[in-house]
């Protein structure tokens, strides 16, 4: 019975959709041509023939001359022609002013705007710390790639320390997490020969795998009427552990070994047995299940799911989780 992790299905990502762009509003369009400007009436002003004559650059006078002629047309006395000098004199000198006032006023304005033309020419002190992070970046050495985590115990280089009897069953009974009841340890061991584990094909390709180490251990399950044996594999890397694992689930021939002892075990591995597996980094986990009775086991009902679980995916992962412990 291939007893593994459930599958982690890779979460479906959902394609963005960009919200429809709204159509811009258009701008009504008017081509010159098709307008119909009104014909420009400017007031027409009637000349007597005397006036068709423009007069030349010679006959052209003065405002001062114009009001003398003026003045002597009508008879002017002399106190109406002083008075009309002071207010031509009044008159001067207010517009002499004027344009001096306007003269002034149009200075500034010109010095203002090049004021404020110069300051924003000039860097903001403040501007290299306001800064977005990315554009103070843009001058330096891009950042580093973050490191790659490793897990220790994705392969036997980084998880040298090999595995021992003492450290998966260091207790005449010991109680998996969430389990019924206790595990009766009845026979444990250690192979350094990983072919001894298989029987058959996997025999065979065990011997071929860069395989250090086996250690298992024969037990009964909490209520008596099943006996196991279950062991964990030391391979090189995660990769060779799952290769055999893929070679077990595609049905060849042989399996793993059972360790038999006297006693409640003495019949397992004569009967028909069930087997469950996972691997976890480097390892390979797994536990052959019979019954004590000495009957044929050809069901994987509830109480052997609940000794794979307890086992392989409960205890072993339990014991060698300290391992991943980054130091």
């Amino acid at each position: 019975m291939a007893h593994g992790p459930s599958p982690f299905g890779v979460p479906q990502q959902t394609q963005g959709h960009r919200a429809p762009t709204d159509p811009r509003s258009g701008w009504e369009a008017y081509d010159a041509a098709d307008v119909q400007r009104a014909p420009m009436r400017a007031p027409t002003a009637r000349l007597s023939p005397e006036d068709h004559a423009l007069p030349s650059a010679a006959t052209q006078r003065s405002p001062e001359e114009e009001m003398e002629a003026h003045l002597e047309e009508i008879h002017a006395s002399r106190p109406l022609r002083r008075a009309a000098q002071r207010a031509r004199r009044r008159t001067r000198w207010w517009l002499v002013a004027l344009a001096a006032v306007s003269a002034l006023a149009v200075a500034a304005a010109c010095a203002a705007g090049a004021f404020i033309v110069l300051r924003e020419g000039e860097p903001d002190p403040g501007a290299s710390s306001a800064a977005p992070a990315s554009d103070r970046q843009s001058s330096a050495e891009e950042p580093t790639d973050a490191p790659e985590v490793i897990d220790p115990i994705a392969s036997r280089e980084t998880d040298a320390a090999p595995i021992s009897v003492a450290e998966l069953f260091g207790a005449q009974t010991f109680t998996p997490a969430g389990a019924a009841g206790a595990y009766k340890v009845l026979e444990s061991e250690e192979l350094a020969d990983c072919a001894d584990a298989g029987l058959d094909e996997l025999a065979e390709l065990l011997a071929d795998a860069d395989c250090t180490q086996t250690v298992r251990a024969t037990l009964v399950n909490p209520d008596g009427e099943y006996a196991a044996t279950a062991g964990v594999l030391n391979l090189a890397d995660a990769a060779e552990a799952e290769a055999l694992r893929a070679a077990i689930e595609a049905g060849l021939e042989g399996g793993f070994a059972a360790l038999r002892t006297d006693g409640e075990a003495e019949e397992l591995g004569r009967a028909a047995t069930m087997v469950g597996y996972n691997t976890y980094g480097h390892y390979l986990m797994y536990v052959v299940i019979g019954r004590t009775d000495g009957e044929d086991l050809e069901e994987a009902g509830e109480p052997v799911r609940e000794i794979v679980g307890d086992l392989v995916d409960v205890w072993f992962v339990d014991q060698l989780n300290p391992r991943r412990e980054v130091q």
